[in-house]
């Protein structure tokens, strides 16, 4: 059958793409002589929904990851499942279907690819941001002196502009000198998280006799599956370049790193998810592959809604890395499917739901964290929002009877919330369950959103409502617009497709296709895109 690779270009969408085609000069040849068109999300458009419904072909509510956080009758409203693990996802992959017809798979990132919980021979399953702790996954300041930072002790000496860092190493105390503003080479460090000693790597930058250290990743053995193959990827990819797997938008948020400094986090990234895909593309045996590039997302988010020359600029650097990336895979392929997950759209203002049912007496916040013992409702995502039930959530706290009273009681102040300085409605559609939702589903879901404005699960802001700081907070977001934030991107050249064909599909559509190139079929919600297959029929 030959090989077939997919490429996710994570946030590429159609009218972006579109525009920029004349500086795209691999992705565009691929649009006259391949297969070429709009792909369309799932609701809600948002990243781990809508790869569950690419690699499954099935639609949220059937394949069971219907929002970042999936509500389970019997655990605690605090702990749900997450869409970030294959726990989630309760259809078949296509990398499971291959892989039992004896086709060797291998998946380079994919948020449902682990634990892996198939266990069958042939599939080989990454996903490098399991490399990430919860609690040490943020970059991290050492000021002049002695810190104490993930239970090791770092210390910085600066004079004049010239600064020495001594940190916990593998080997021990080891140093490194920093020069202002200049990025050092990746290095390991030795940290404590979770209760777990572990070896991380990082790279760090001198800042006005303060070092910022990026987010580090670990080497803690849950973002592989094949324990000498992910010891390999490290050894041989992780520890060169770093491995940075997003530009770091918390450092430049946080004002503690500029533009500058963040575009080269991204260009680390890049240089990261470039080597070490065609690092284990190239060394090991494979009938079928995913691979990913998540850049054009997260320049999207940062820059896409604000109007210069500058922010413009970068958008179009990321899509010309994607089309980078893709060039350096295009050989390894006997058949290339490129494709998106979802597309964007511009906002200027983001709307915290956790600060609203807060202010509307259903949520308690202390501090920075949930009482959950005092909650009656919750914002997890997804547009799901999910009341704290005695006897379908652990814990619940709001009896049968008092569900539909107050679900009335959210649904009209849902209605009437308006911006106070525009004095528009925040949302287009709303709706409610008359009776308690079942597993994975919404009591009250958020089906609609004004344009120009988010929304987020985030606790702790200040206000209700937060307009957007340019070059600091998001300004563009998808998910909840029914409108460009739909419309992702299907490119397709190989030895199996037509050429020169443009489609409209929808993103279920893409597993079932590649399913027929093996001459496989396997129950979806979408359709196999027999029209694009050279020989199908024959």
């Amino acid at each position: 059958m030959g090989k077939a690779l997919l490429l996710v270009l994570d946030g590429a969408s159609f009218h972006i793409m579109m525009d920029l085609k004349q500086d795209l000069s691999f992705l565009y040849e691929i649009m006259k002589e391949g297969v070429f068109g709009n792909l369309q999300s799932v609701f809600p458009s948002i990243t781990p929904v809508a790869l569950a419904s690419l690699f499954s072909g099935k639609q949220p509510e059937h394949n069971g990851v219907t929002g970042p956080k999936i509500f389970i009758k019997n655990r605690p409203l605090s702990k749900p499942l997450s869409a970030f693990s294959s726990a989630s996802l309760i259809e078949d992959p296509v990398w499971a279907h291959l892989a039992r017809k004896g086709y060797k798979s291998i998946v380079l990132s994919a948020p449902q690819s682990l634990p892996d919980k198939w266990k069958i021979e042939n599939m080989i399953l990454f996903d490098p941001y399991r490399a990430k702790m919860k609690g040490c996954d943020r970059g991290f300041l050492i000021n002049e002196g002695e810190n104490w930072i993930m239970e090791g002790k770092w210390k910085l000496l600066c004079h004049d502009d010239l600064c020495t860092l001594h940190y916990p190493s593998p080997e021990g105390e080891e140093e490194i000198e920093l020069e202002k503003s200049k990025w050092s080479n990746p290095f390991l460090i030795k940290a404590t998280c979770k209760r777990k000693e572990l070896i991380g790597v990082t790279r760090a930058i001198q800042k006005d006799n303060k070092v910022y250290i990026l987010p580090p990743a670990f080497d803690n053995e849950e973002w592989y599956n094949v324990k000498e193959l992910g010891k390999d990827v490290w050894e041989n990819v992780s520890i060169k370049e770093g491995m940075i797997l997003d530009g770091d938008y918390h450092g430049l948020s946080s004002g503690i790193i500029d533009l500058e400094e963040y575009m080269q986090t991204v260009f680390f990234a890049f240089q990261f998810f470039l080597s070490y895909s065609k690092f284990v593309l190239n060394k090991y045996d494979w009938d079928f592959a995913i691979t990913y590039l998540p850049l054009i997302d997260n320049l999207q988010h940062l820059l896409y809604g604000i109007d210069d020359a500058t922010a413009t600029e970068h958008i179009r650097r990321a899509y010309q890395l994607g089309d980078e990336f893709v060039r350096e895979h295009s050989s390894m392929g006997d058949n290339i499917i490129i494709c998106s997950d979802h597309g964007i759209a511009k906002v200027r203002k983001k709307v915290y739901l956790n600060k609203f049912l807060e202010r509307i007496n259903l949520l308690s916040l202390e501090g920075d964290r949930i009482n959950w013992k005092r909650t009656k409702a919750y914002y997890g995502g997804g547009g799901i929002i999910r009341i704290n039930l005695v006897n379908r959530e652990k814990y619940g706290i709001v009896s049968k009877k008092e569900f539909p009273k107050l679900i009335r009681y959210i649904m009209r102040n849902l209605e009437s919330l308006e911006d106070p300085e525009s004095r528009v409605r925040i949302f287009t559609s709303i709706y409610a369950n008359e009776v308690p939702a079942e597993d994975r589903k919404a009591d009250i879901a958020i089906m609609g959103v004004t344009k120009g404005y988010s929304i987020s699960s985030q606790i702790g802001n200040t206000d209700i409502i937060e307009s957007v700081v340019p070059y600091r907070t998001s300004s563009a977001d998808h998910g909840y617009y029914r409108a460009e934030d739909m419309d992702g991107v299907i490119l397709m050249h190989g030895k199996d497709f037509k050429k020169g064909l443009k489609v409209n599909c929808r993103i279920i559509d893409i597993m079932p296709t590649i399913l027929k190139i093996y001459n496989m079929d396997a129950k979806s919600d979408g359709r196999a895109l027999t029209e694009v297959l050279a020989n199908y029929g024959i």
